[in-house]
């Protein structure tokens, strides 16, 4: 949430002229929520929270101990989840504060970085995740999971089948064209060795991956060498399928074995 602070920078830029977007990018919060700001004349009134609701006591403490235990990479959501099912009442940000005092914060967070835009339909990105953990876990053998994600709509398809081939990669896309309703001009993945071969260090699709994207009316594009980040979008996807969905039912499949 905006601080009172941060909306007097607000109001400062757009007095000098600067617009909504630039605006937003330089405090750091959406351009809807900048242009509601301004609308309004101001943030909303501040939240009174019971105090009981800011505090974690010690039953919920011992709960959320177990449960990093048991996973200590899970997801805030994933353990709000957990919790609010089993009659937790706190509030979100007291969850999260305790979390980071329990196990330091997650993942390191870059402070400076240049993000990837692109237009409505310029580009998507897919990839494939190997789940045969969960596959032997539930009795269903090799298992992977194709996904894929239109980078300006953040539009997510999921889909697990028994091999990463080919004639699999094919079959996700065609899924992934059906459920978003249309092509990206674009298609990025990583050098997927079921769709070219590298030589001398470059990339090179294969004739059936360029003859079913000519057929779809796309351009398939390849990730240089160690730049994972390029398709970070699919692969925050994944890192959130497995590490909160995925374990989320392993869990359940376990308590239910049990």
């Amino acid at each position: 949430m905006m601080t009172e602070e941060e909306y007097m920078d607000v109001v400062a830029l757009a007095r000098q002229g600067w617009t909504i977007t630039e605006i937003a990018a330089a405090v750091g919060h959406h351009p809807a929520t900048v242009s509601h700001w301004l609308r309004n004349g101001g943030p909303p009134a501040r939240r009174e929270v019971e105090p009981a609701l800011l505090v974690i006591d010690e039953r919920w403490a011992d709960r959320i101990t177990e449960i990093l235990k048991a996973n200590p990479n899970l997801l805030g959501t994933s353990v709000d989840r957990l919790l609010r099912a089993e009659g937790f009442e706190a509030s979100y940000p007291t969850l999260i504060r305790h979390l980071r005092e329990a196990r330091g914060v997650r993942r390191h967070v870059q402070t400076v970085s240049v993000p990837i835009e692109t237009t409505p339909g310029e580009e998507s990105q897919f990839d494939w995740s190997d789940c045969c953990a969960w596959g032997r876990a539930w009795g269903l053998g090799e298992l992977y999971c194709f996904g894929a994600i239109l980078c300006w709509s953040r539009h997510r398809h999921w889909w697990f089948a028994p091999s990463l081939d080919r004639g699999h990669t094919f079959e996700g896309l065609v899924r992934f064209f059906e459920d978003a309703g249309g092509v990206a001009g674009i298609g990025r993945t990583d050098r997927m060795g079921a769709l070219g071969v590298t030589r001398a260090g470059r990339f090179h699709f294969g004739r059936e991956a360029l003859a079913f994207a000519s057929a779809h009316g796309f351009a398939l594009k390849a990730c240089a060498t160690r730049d994972a980040k390029r398709k970070a979008l699919v692969e925050s996807g994944v890192r959130e399928l497995k590490e909160n969905f995925g374990l989320e039912v392993l869990r359940k499949h376990q308590f239910m074995a049990n």
